[in-house]
């Protein structure tokens, strides 16, 4: 009996002479929404120059108030828009929350006004959502808007917001055609789709799925005082499709194609298609191939790379690199035209000391304007740009045209393999890079000097891969991959294994070794070292891992000469092999004397050597030819140098009495 009299009461102070003096409107948290306040029903002449408003408390500190007629006025997430002429003020609220429900009061300043009754439901997992869809333009898009069973009935709305804060697009009640912009259909339960087709860069923008109801469950009557409660909110980003771009490369050589896809795609699946035979799906994270043709979905960055190598004329057709959408397939025409490339060196072998510095001479087109480019082969073959922690290690320079070079400095153990140069050119979401040089980067270590009769180690660096241990039943742990010192290159008939380092005894007593799996550093102490040790050593890790190393002995005794200035020297190097290659050069160490030194030619005339007997001779002698030389002897790679002193004086003369 209690409820019947509140519910009267309730109906009697809201329904006063016909007049609706309040009304509740339903939200979501997350969500909008926006309603009408009515002027009453008696005829006012002076409402219309009185301001409006929305608000909370007498302050207004909640709401926004205004006297601006004929357009939107904005207070943080509250909008108000006055229609003199119609009647009735707009309230629009945009991303309400738990706090905003309450009591409120809407009406003009002075004559009348009318209870609000704001309700946000917390309780809806359909209500309140926010999504970002993407599109290319001229694509078709839809996207769907789910809704509370309670309101299946209802009559949903699409909304847009724009300059004003939002727009009516389409009624679920109007009638459609299948031809226009905007499609509304409500034939699900649970959710109505929203379409539009051909979408242009003006249709970007935010959207706003709505139902129209009053403060019940049940569907408005035409006497009802309606609202519009918004359930879901989509962004839509509309991006320029590439309809077509070159990619110029050359036969036998290589090309490296990166396809660029909005930030929404990134976990969307790849394709490729070539020419037109069937999308090929990408495997995400991982390189897959057809043939020649690698292909990796890169999800961390959102981009698709593509790499074909050895280059003919067959490959010269049109690639399509593409994402799958929920509506559509979105991908960009690649054209690849193959040139002849004649004028490009086939492949060149470099040399480079580990911690020096290496230069590779690598061609660019001379027609365009290109980003210079270096990559190395990874075990696939596939061509890998390197790290942004590597890179600053890498330089290029120009030299001549059509011609530059890349520079890597302090040259690494894991910088050994195969690098390809060449041209990279940027579009619009796509980088191409016409690859052109090939370079096979052997590494080796700066010499090992050492005197006969003393020592020298020799210090074997390796990967870190190599330093797995295997523990035996007494507990002590061995390196799982045995390392070796050999004399000529390991593993081929000629080479000589001078010590191993599982090795339980030591056949030599000159020799000695420890492998610390730290320092990943293999090191062979030699001792009482003769001339005949010199030569070329080879670092080796099973059959995978060779790093060459040379060893340049010294004789135990140095040469010294003395001469006048103006006179002449004879210089009678020791040799112990006959057939050598023989040299006299000057310098203060032995293998920059070889690489960097004063060496004797032909084209020195004050310098001659006598090579069956090794003899230097020197004429014209001057005072800056005093300093330190050395005789060398060299065969297949082996070095021994002979110390010399030249000391070139001032003569002594007899003055007249």
């Amino acid at each position: 009996m209690r409820v019947a009299i509140t519910i009267t009461i309730f109906i009697s102070l809201c329904m006063m002479s016909g007049q609706v003096l309040c009304f509740k409107v339903i939200g979501c948290s997350g969500g909008s929404v926006m309603f009408k306040c009515m002027k009453t029903n008696q005829r006012e002449s002076s409402d219309q120059f009185k301001g409006k408003y929305f608000c909370r408390n007498r302050d207004c500190t909640t709401g926004i108030s205004t006297e601006t007629r004929q357009r939107w006025v904005y207070n943080e997430r509250f909008a108000l828009y006055d229609d003199e002429n119609r009647g009735f003020f707009s309230v629009f609220i945009r991303k309400l929350s738990r706090e905003d429900a309450g009591k409120y009061t809407c009406g003009n300043n002075q004559e009348w006004s009318r209870d609000v009754e704001l309700k946000v439901n917390r309780n809806s997992s359909s209500c309140g959502t926010s999504v970002v869809q993407s599109a290319y333009k001229g694509q078709t898009i839809t996207f769907s808007c789910e809704y509370d069973h309670k309101i299946e009935t209802h009559t949903k709305v699409l909304y847009r917001v724009k300059r004003d804060p939002v727009l009516l697009l389409k009624i679920s009640q109007s009638s459609q055609s299948s031809e226009e912009k905007f499609i509304l259909s409500d034939n699900q339960r649970d959710h109505f789709t929203v379409t539009i087709r051909n979408i242009s860069e003006e249709e970007r923008g935010v959207y706003l799925c709505g139902v129209e109801r009053d403060g019940e469950d049940k569907p408005p009557s035409e006497t009802s005082v309606t609202h519009i409660t918004f359930i879901k909110e989509t962004e839509v980003k509309v991006h320029r499709q590439i309809s077509s771009v070159q990619v110029e490369a050359y036969i036998s050589k290589s090309v490296f194609i990166t396809c660029e896809f909005p930030e929404e795609f990134k976990e969307n699946q790849k394709f490729i298609q070539i020419h037109s035979s069937q999308k090929i799906s990408v495997e995400q994270n991982q390189w897959i191939h057809r043939n020649r043709v690698h292909m990796y979905d890169d999800t961390s960055s959102g981009v698709l790379k593509v790499f074909i190598s050895d280059l003919t004329e067959a490959d010269e057709v049109t690639y399509r690199c593409g994402v799958k959408t929920v509506n559509d397939h979105v991908f960009m025409t690649i054209t690849l035209k193959i040139n002849q490339g004649d004028h490009f060196p086939e492949s060149s072998e470099s040399a480079a000391v580990i911690g020096e510095s290496v230069k590779l001479s690598c061609n660019s087109p001379e027609k365009q304007q290109s980003i210079k480019h270096i990559c190395k082969e990874n075990k696939k073959k596939i061509c890998q740009s390197s790290s942004s922690s590597e890179k600053q290690r890498f330089e290029f320079s120009d030299s001549t045209a059509g011609v530059f070079t890349a520079s890597i400095s302090n040259v690494r153990l894991r910088d050994a393999g195969v690098y390809w140069c060449g041209a990279e050119t940027r579009h619009e979401h796509l980088t191409s890079v016409s690859l052109t040089n090939k370079h096979q980067l052997i590494l080796t270590m700066p010499p090992v000097i050492g005197r006969e009769g003393d020592s020298v180690q020799i210090k074997c660096p390796y990967d870190e891969k190599h330093t797995k241990e295997m523990c035996l039943r007494k507990g002590k742990c061995l390196s799982k991959e045995v390392k070796y010192l050999c004399k000529g290159k390991s593993f081929t008939k000629d080479a000589q294994i001078i010590i191993r380092s599982d090795e339980g005894h030591v056949k030599n007593p000159k020799i000695s070794v420890k492998d610390d799996t730290e320092l990943n550093l293999f090191t062979v102490n030699m001792t009482e070292l003769r001339a005949e040790d010199a030569g070329k050593y080879w670092c080796a890790v099973k059959d995978v891992f060779n790093l060459p190393i040379e060893l340049m002995i010294i004789r135990k005794d140095a040469i010294t000469h003395e001469a006048s200035v103006g006179g002449s020297a004879s210089i009678s190097c020791k040799h112990i092999r006959k057939q050598t290659q023989r040299f006299f050069c000057r310098g203060d160490q032995p293998n920059i004397c070889f690489r960097d030194g004063v060496h004797v030619s032909s084209d020195n005339s004050r310098f001659s050597l006598t090579e069956e007997t090794f003899t230097v001779k020197i004429s014209d002698l001057r005072a800056e030819d005093s300093g330190k030389y050395w005789c060398a002897e060299e065969s297949s790679g082996s070095f021994i140098f002979t110390e010399v002193h030249l000391h070139v004086t001032r003569g002594f003369f007899c003055l007249p009495p």
